[in-house]
């Protein structure tokens, strides 16, 4: 038998009582001053320990224990299992070193989570969204981007033609693509643009088809952005820029509840910085297409270069309004980077 001088308080009043707490074959007996009690081990609750704060034991009526001794709950504990694993988090939390080791551990797994976890969950949500709810995101979010950003197209319609031409033969390279368009829009506010949204949609203003020397840079342009297509790039960035809707969406499997996503749909793309891997997937997307049919890499290095020097004119402006939608390379940066690895791929 173990036994222990404490304090009872019977939870109805402030009232102390001396009293001897004894623990004998599974039973904890407390007697004195007016108490006799007799509770079984596994309906106590032993408080956990907390620096060096006075522990107690909570018994089942409403009653509270507090002593000194602590080998007397350190063998309650052991009887309900949980003596090892509580006094080591307790050691633990009296070391500042163990704290601070156990504050790195916990840091690393956060970022290991954010670096490595969100990306795997945000591409396993994006290639399973049904392409009827992809559908909803991408004309809303076109309509979204119609009342704020873009204009009606003003290039004649033969030439709109011959685009949607050029447009539809280099989609035709991209067979896990299942349905794709292009639209064509003025965008004085971002100046020359091309823009992937979900569903396949492809936004391209009059203002690059203008810079353009020649279509196979516009073709050139179009395939990287078939490339954000063809990797659900949009819907991952999204989706990663959300980790706890994301986190929601792959728990619940509640897909459907991403077309939420909507109404942030619009800011996000346009002020998007998708990740290096992203535009290098894209890149590497438009440099096999390129190959493939014989269109030389510089015309999209070509285009590239000019698209930051317009960049850079907007830049220079200084305009609120041009600041915030900087155009096609304030979403596809380090130029030159992209640039020199693109034309290592050959021609």
């Amino acid at each position: 038998m173990i036994s222990a001088r404490g304090g009872y308080f019977d939870g109805k009043s402030s009232l102390r009582r001396d009293v001897v707490i004894s623990l004998s074959d599974n039973l904890l007996f407390v007697t004195g001053d007016g108490v006799d009690l007799r509770v079984p081990v596994g309906e106590v609750r032993v408080t956990p320990p907390v620096g060096s704060v006075r522990r107690s034991l909570r018994l089942p009526e409403g009653g509270i224990c507090e002593m000194e001794e602590t080998a007397l709950i350190d063998r309650i504990e052991d009887l309900t299992g949980k003596g090892k694993s509580v006094r080591l988090l307790h050691r633990w939390e009296k070391s500042l070193t163990r704290a601070f080791v156990a504050l790195l551990v916990t840091a690393a797994v956060v970022w290991g989570f954010m670096k490595f976890g969100i990306p795997w969950l945000a591409t396993r949500v994006a290639f399973a969204i049904p392409p009827a709810t992809e559908k909803v995101l991408g004309r809303q979010t076109l309509a979204a981007l119609d009342k704020v950003l873009f204009a009606p197209s003003r290039l004649p319609a033969d030439r709109k033609k011959t685009l949607v031409s050029r447009f539809r033969a280099t989609a035709a390279s991209f067979p896990t693509i299942d349905a794709t368009r292009l639209e064509f829009r003025s965008g004085e506010k971002i100046g020359p643009n091309a823009l992937a949204l979900p569903s396949g949609i492809v936004v391209l203003t009059d203002e690059l088809v203008k810079i353009a020397k020649n279509d196979d840079e516009i073709v050139a342009v179009l395939a990287h952005e078939l490339g954000h297509v063809e990797r659900r790039h949009t819907m991952r960035h999204i989706l990663q820029s959300s980790a706890t809707g994301l986190v929601m969406v792959t728990l619940t499997g509640d897909i459907l509840s991403v077309t939420s996503l909507s109404a942030t749909l619009p800011t996000a793309l346009v002020e998007a910085k998708f990740s290096r891997d992203f535009e290098r997937e894209a890149d590497d997307a438009a440099a096999r297409y390129l190959r493939t049919n014989g269109i030389p890499l510089r015309r999209f290095a070509d285009i590239l270069q000019r698209l930051q020097t317009e960049y850079d004119k907007k830049r220079g402006k200084g305009k609120q309004e041009e600041e915030t939608f900087a155009g096609y390379l304030s979403t596809h940066p380090q130029t030159r980077e992209r640039i020199e690895r693109f034309m290592g791929k050959g021609n």
